[in-house]
């Protein structure tokens, strides 16, 4: 399933990933696809942002 909006990170709109681990909705910058996470529960490890 193909999800579009606006990312809850920088505010772009487009396709979009969701965060398993926050439930963030966020673009293609802003997922880290390597570890299937966004960028901001990359950064910081072991915290849930939601």
């Amino acid at each position: 399933m193909e999800l579009v909006g606006i990312c809850s990170v920088c505010g772009k709109a487009g396709k979009m990933h969701s965060c398993p681990l926050c439930g963030s909705i966020v673009c293609k910058s802003c997922y880290d696809v390597s570890k299937g996470i966004c960028k901001r529960c990359a950064r910081n490890p072991g915290k849930m942002i939601k």
